[in-house]
């Protein structure tokens, strides 16, 4: 009896010691697959020359097409016919995308290629350790997404087979979203059996504004928003090298936005723009990116119908084959997007949205004074949630009608309350479109512990310090309110930046030469 009494405690001891070990287990680790966005994988030609990422001299280029392309539109505006402009344009424009565009069917007939494709790339067999570059997709980001989705579900079917895993994690940056979102869609069976967790960085799975309004025809000019445009690259993209001239042309644009004069400048380009984009923008587009099933896939659902009317017009049946392959993306993945996150959520499959702000977006439609990325406004990257415009925080008005605050930003600047996932759905500030820092790495730990944003590591909104780091943002971090605001403060902005002009002019420090730029 004693021995096996020894023998009972001897197991419960065993198994009692067992127990933190189960309790603080490692969770299943999966290999990640990482599909970037469009234009980062190189195109060549069928002679194997590479003639995508683009290498042209963009002012060089300028300067020899405004003098033609400003004498024919200066007669169309006499004539009111701007086909001759249109024409024009596109023949400076086309010929630098000529060898990169795709056939009226959006297939590479030319023999193009990417660099890199997954079909051809061998999957290394890794058990441990997965990193978020290990499995990254290679595909050709010109196609339609319909197509990318078929070579993403058989990419993912190699890497369990090489990896002995039976789920994969897929991250989707920009465009790279829009992939996964398809391949969720029209292979919903297999995504359920193979992906454990989704993530989207900055996406374009819901549009981006500024395509569509191209796209459509219905291009807005607010001043508010052009305003934050300019005066942005003027200050940080450094778009005049001279600070000196940099700062008074952007105070400048100051007084003329509070003055309330910018905006007739803009109306009156807006009232030309609207003669002139029946004949330019449909002879233009598809001979550049209007080619690419991939940018049609970036146009928003509400605009789509239009800006295949606006764009194809009485020559639908000349690119049925490309109007096929849009329309299949169009009606079939995109009118169901939130409808298709929400049931593979609840059928298993974690989501988790990550976007990105403190950036004026392209002032080309209504609303772009919002926060962005620089490419993609906050609404469209989270799924609904609500922001302020750039360099604004929400009314107090606003923020006390609020009943609940849990997913308001500490700078008051973002309410994700009406996202899609509010629970899964991360604000990075001051990460730009194209930057990426800690947000990697992040990522994969918080699809890893299946995280929301009421954790302490990962708050849901956090600021950008360096290239590497990343912090919790607090009701302080707002960097583009300015101490003096108003016409007097933006005037006495003009007049201060307007003497160190004429200073350095008088002191030959500046010279203003633009005798080159209409030769």
């Amino acid at each position: 009896m004693k021995r096996i009494v020894s023998l009972l405690l001897c197991v419960l001891m065993v198994f009692s010691l067992s127990l933190p070990a189960f309790a603080a287990a490692e969770p299943e680790e999966y290999p990640t697959i990482y599909v970037t966005g469009a234009q980062t994988n190189d195109i060549y030609s069928a002679e194997g020359e590479r003639i995508w990422d683009l290498d042209v001299d963009a002012m060089a280029v300028v300067k020899q097409a405004i003098k033609p392309c400003l004498e024919e539109l200066l007669t169309g505006m006499a004539s009111r016919d701007y086909k001759a402009y249109a024409e024009t344009v596109n023949s400076y424009v086309a010929p630098i995308f000529e060898k990169v565009v795709l056939d009226k069917n959006g297939e590479a007939s030319n023999g193009s290629h990417p660099a890199k494709h997954s079909s051809s790339v061998e999957v290394e067999e890794k058990y441990s350790g997965y990193g978020i570059w290990d499995y990254r997709f290679w595909y050709d980001w010109r196609l339609s997404p319909i197509v990318t989705a078929e070579e993403l579900k058989d990419y993912i079917d190699r890497v369990t087979e090489a990896t002995g895993k039976e789920k994969v994690q897929l991250v989707g940056r920009c465009y790279g979203a829009n992939v996964i979102q398809t391949y969720i869609t029209l292979y919903k069976d297999h995504a359920l059996e193979n992906v454990s967790d989704i993530s989207y960085f900055a996406s374009s799975v819901m549009g981006i504004d500024y395509m569509s309004a191209l796209f459509s025809g219905e291009v807005v000019l607010d001043d508010k928003a052009v305003s934050n445009f300019v005066q942005y690259f003027l200050e940080e993209e450094e778009l005049i090298e001279d600070d000196v001239l940099s700062g008074f042309v952007y105070a400048l644009i100051e007084v003329f936005r509070y003055a309330e004069v910018l905006g007739i400048g803009t109306d009156t380009l807006l009232l030309l723009f609207d003669e002139i984009k029946y004949d330019l923008i449909p002879t233009l587009l598809p001979n550049i990116i209007g080619s690419w099933a991939s940018y049609w896939s970036m146009v928003t659902a509400d605009k789509y119908e239009e800006a295949i009317e606006f764009i194809y017009g009485d020559r639908k049946d000349e690119y049925a084959g490309l109007i096929e392959k849009t329309d299949r993306y169009h009606y079939e993945v995109q009118l169901c997007v939130e409808e298709t996150i929400l049931e593979l959520q609840d059928k298993g499959i974690n989501f988790y949205i990550f976007s990105k702000y403190g950036f004026p977006d392209m002032p080309l439609y209504d609303g772009a004074a919002n926060e962005s990325d620089s490419t993609t406004s906050v609404p469209r990257q989270s799924f609904g949630a609500e922001c302020s415009d750039f360099g604004e925080t929400f009314s107090d008005e606003y923020i006390n009608s609020l009943s609940d605050t849990t997913y308001l930003s500490p700078d008051y600047k973002i309410n994700a309350a009406s996202a899609l996932i509010p629970e899964r759905s991360w604000f990075v500030k001051g990460l730009h479109h194209d930057w990426f820092g800690e947000l990697h790495d992040m990522t994969l730990e918080i699809m890893r512990y299946d995280m929301t944003v009421h954790n302490e590591k990962y708050p849901q909104y956090l600021l950008r310090v360096n290239s590497d780091t990343l912090v919790p943002v607090t009701e302080s971090d707002d960097d583009y309110v300015k101490s003096t605001q108003g016409i007097v403060g933006a005037a006495i902005r003009l007049l201060t930046a307007f003497i160190r002009v004429l200073t350095n002019i008088i002191n030959g420090k500046l010279s203003l030469d633009l005798s080159g730029l209409i030769g």
